[in-house]
């Protein structure tokens, strides 16, 4: 066997149900190991054996479900391309309000004053009908055109419920009004494609912020200008492999290779996750995205742009994002009971009508109310409405949600994976420990270190104070040199000795006199204690995963109240995303780092606190803006608030179908007043729509 693993783009995709569709007719193509399609992203992770099957067949697999396979979309060409999605949706909304309107107006008209002399409703009649042309055949052509593809992908949807709805109100009008008659239901139709497109267009808004995550990656290390050794200035992306750049104190790395010469401190953070700088020298390797805080490096680059870790990175996510596929949602699974209903429901409605005797026009009549009542468009609405609504409520709180499937994969948790530093600490560094070496006491300890690290900006100078007396201190290759008032030489180095603690110790010197040792730790979030014991006392699992050492990590995981077992450390960004696909489901991820972005983007829902940086806000579906993990138990609460509203309205767009259907069966409900219960439904979910508080 020679499996391939390959990452594609789907040129057309737009709809979650035929991305379903789509991923099971890829599976079923002989050679195909295993396909994820993610309809936002509009990718495909296909796994093959390239000796039972090619790319090709592959290809000509998605052309004939109407798509069309492409190596990859760039990044700039996706947000194109849903930008131009928004604008289609929302012109043609724009046009099935406009005439929907006056189809509705004329419809009403007759519904108002059925005395009219006949001749005259005829006209009024055929003016409903030539009103909804546009709205039929502009604003609900993608609706019809999803609907047949549905069909052929096996996987029909909401799409094809409203479809046959609207057709059956449209071919029922043309046959009363080929008789002459006015008993016309074109408003019906165009109400159906209307509040379709409104949920469509709401969903498709939303969703757009979940192709950004690669952009802001990108970011990170972006194709800016570097300098070489010669002095030459040129861009990232033409810099060739063995060249040798420049990077300053303070600036961030732009390509990935091995210092060749300097000594420095470089802030990891962006990449593993690691709360304390590292010193590096002489054939260290660095990546893009890392920032060296001390003194200019040389570097021999080894990884051109496009190949950096970084860039790998954002692969990774992507794949992370086409591999989960499309989540099974609540709405898909009432239209899948539906459209079995639908069909027997309408058979139903004209046998019993025929049985008695009835003519085929009041057979057909009886078959369309009851195609309008089991179509009821208030599900289009009834999850974007909701997701509105706790959009606007969330942001009283802080939470934006990026992402409403997230939101729906909060309310129902399972496991929850924090990352530890910048999540379950606020990744600042404050004194944890002072032990002193006789003569000297705590104070005068205090004092030496921070006269040492005095004028210099690095997170331990800040952790130490670095306000002291003195000339200042100046930053060394293993830690900092000063001196007091009187002149003497003061040292903060590195300890000595290796402590198992998870605190970083450093050692005092006075003219190389022993003064002590300070023991600096990460500072914990005041309130993941207590958010953590909810959530394992509510039977979620919670795990600790960190680019940081054991110790450091053991240390923060027993503040918080988590098991040992659960303790995941020295994890590279590949390996948070591998836990996420072993853990139970819907696996929620808190991370703030782009060390976290696959993880987040692998996970049902990812969740950003306020410090988090751009890559891995841009993966989440729900952010903090402000605050930290204080917010992940208001976001909770909120989202299985918006999960509760969503029921009640499936049950409140369905429960009239419990009544209104054997009416109609029976010939005791006309589709007028179908229509009418269809549109009462839908008022209704809008109001309780409200009820997310």
């Amino acid at each position: 066997m020679m499996e391939r693993r390959q990452l594609f783009a789907i040129d057309g995709l737009f709809c979650a149900g035929c991305a379903h569709g789509l991923e099971r007719r890829l599976s079923g193509l002989d050679g195909i190991m295993d396909a994820g399609v993610h309809f936002v992203t509009s990718s495909a992770l296909i796994r093959w054996d390239s000796a039972r099957c090619e790319v090709a067949d592959i290809s000509r697999k998605v052309a004939d479900a109407g798509y069309r396979l492409v190596e990859r979309h760039g990044l700039e060409e996706t947000a194109a391309r849903f930008d131009r999605e928004v604008r289609r949706l929302t012109i043609r909304l724009a046009v099935a309000v406009v005439f929907g309107m006056w189809s509705m107006g004329a419809a009403l008209i007759l519904y108002a004053q059925p005395d009219i002399p006949s001749a005259i409703a005829w006209w009024i009649a055929l003016t409903s009908g030539l009103f909804a042309v546009p709205v039929l055949l502009y604003s609900g052509a993608a609706v019809f055109r999803m609907a047949w593809r549905s069909v052929r992908l096996g996987a029909p949807g909401l799409d094809l419920l409203i479809a046959i709805g609207a057709t059956g109100a449209v071919l029922l009008s043309l046959e009363a009004l080929l008789r002459g008659e006015a008993l016309v239901y074109f408003d019906t139709a165009t109400m159906l494609v209307t509040l379709l497109l409104v949920g469509r267009l709401i969903e498709t808004r939303v969703r757009r912020g979940a192709i950004l995550a690669l952009s802001a990656l990108e970011k990170v290390a972006a194709a800016e200008l570097v300098t070489t050794v010669e002095g030459t200035i040129v861009s990232i992306c033409s810099l060739q492999l063995n060249a040798t750049i420049m990077i300053d104190a303070g600036a961030t790395a732009l390509a990935d290779g091995v210092i060749v010469t300097g000594e420095s401190m470089i802030d990891r953070a962006v990449m593993t996750g690691e709360s304390i700088a590292v010193p590096v020298g002489p054939g260290d390797r660095i990546q893009a995205g890392v920032t060296n805080l001390q003194r200019r490096l040389t570097i021999q680059v080894d990884r051109v742009h496009g190949d950096r870790d970084i860039d790998r990175m954002g692969g990774r996510i992507a794949i992370e994002i086409a591999s989960r596929g499309e989540p099974a949602r609540e709405l898909d699974r009432w239209v899948g009971r539906l459209l079995v209903a639908a069909p027997l429901a309408a058979t139903t409605a004209a046998v019993l009508c025929l049985a008695h005797a009835g003519s085929l026009a009041e057979a057909a009549t009886r078959a369309l109310a009851a195609l309008i009542i089991i179509c009821p468009c208030a599900l289009a609405i009834a999850a974007p409405l909701a997701h509105i609504r706790a959009a606007v409520v969330g942001g009283h709180q802080g939470i934006r949600i990026a992402d409403p499937a997230a939101l729906e994969a909060l309310a129902t948790l399972r496991t929850v994976v924090f990352d530890k530093t910048g999540t379950l600490t606020q990744g600042v560094l404050r004194i944890d420990a002072v032990e002193p070496t006789a003569p000297f006491n705590a104070d005068d300890l205090l004092a030496c270190a921070a006269n040492a690290e005095h004028g210099i900006d690095h997170p331990i100078a800040r952790a130490l104070g670095g306000d002291g007396s003195g000339a200042g201190g100046k930053r060394m290759e293993r830690g900092a040199e000063g001196s007091d008032a009187s002149g003497r030489r003061i040292r903060v180095t590195s300890a000595a000795t290796a402590r198992t603690d998870g605190r970083t110790w450093l050692d005092v010197t006075l003219d190389d006199l022993p003064v002590g040792s300070i023991g600096l730790a990460d500072t914990v979030e005041p309130a993941a204690a207590t958010m953590i014991a909810a959530l394992r006392n509510a039977g979620v699992t919670v795990f600790l995963a960190t680019g940081d050492s054991a110790d450091a990590a053991g240390a923060v995981a027993e503040t918080v109240g988590i098991p040992e077992e659960a303790v995941h450390a020295g994890c590279s960004p590949a390996d948070k995303a591998r836990l996420v696909g072993t853990t139970l489901r819907p696996v929620v991820v808190v991370g703030d780092g782009v060390n976290d972005a696959p993880a987040i983007a692998a996970a049902d829902c990812g969740i950003t606190v306020s410090r988090a940086h751009a890559a891995a806000a841009a993966t989440a579906g729900l952010l903090f803006e402000h605050g930290g993990i204080e917010t992940v138990l208001p976001a909770w609460h909120l989202a299985l608030r918006t999960r509760a509203v969503i029921r009640q309205n499936f049950m409140l767009a369905l429960g009239y179908n419990l009544i209104a259907l054997p009416l109609a069966t029976l010939g005791l409900l006309t589709p007028l007043f179908a229509a009418v219960a269809m549109l009462s439904s839908s008022c209704l979910v809008t109001l309780n729509a409200m009820r997310v508080r």
